[in-house]
């Protein structure tokens, strides 16, 4: 009997998966309470488009839980890396890009990309991510 890895579309082999889920409320008082947070948390892109919102509260919330899906993904957790590492970039689809320490743990574990997806509703933000790999030997 042989032992095959699912693939996933549009090709790849699934490395790990991460789920999070965050309370808009609390993503909130973190940053009122704490400004410097924003600049801690979130890149200068992430923050000029959750800015473009009227309430960009679960916007925030959003791409806060994908960071924690991606760590988790990635097997590194949430504690230990700069959370900048890990963008979200809205384009439609959103799209993760991993910087400095992630983007190096990312090369070491194999990983070639990180797909993401993000929801919101009712005051609550959810975000799956999944790190790929290109092959079992990669």
């Amino acid at each position: 009997m042989s032992t095959s890895f699912p693939r996933i579309p549009p090709g790849g082999l699934l490395f790990g998966l991460g789920i999070d889920v965050t309370e808009a409320a609390r993503i909130r008082r973190l940053l009122e309470r704490l400004p410097r947070a924003y600049e801690r948390l979130f890149s200068e892109q992430e923050r000029a488009y959750c800015d473009g919102f009227s309430d960009p509260w679960l916007r925030y919330a959003a791409r806060f839980a994908a960071k924690e899906a991606v760590g988790k993904a990635l097997g590194i957790g949430i504690i230990g890396f700069v959370w900048r590492d890990i963008e979200v970039l809205s384009g439609g689809k959103p799209l993760i890009a991993l910087h400095g320490g992630v983007a190096d743990i990312a090369r070491r574990l194999g990983v070639t990309r990180v797909e993401v997806s993000l929801s919101h509703t009712g005051g609550m933000a959810y975000a799956v991510a999944a790190a790929l790999k290109e092959d079992a030997d990669g």
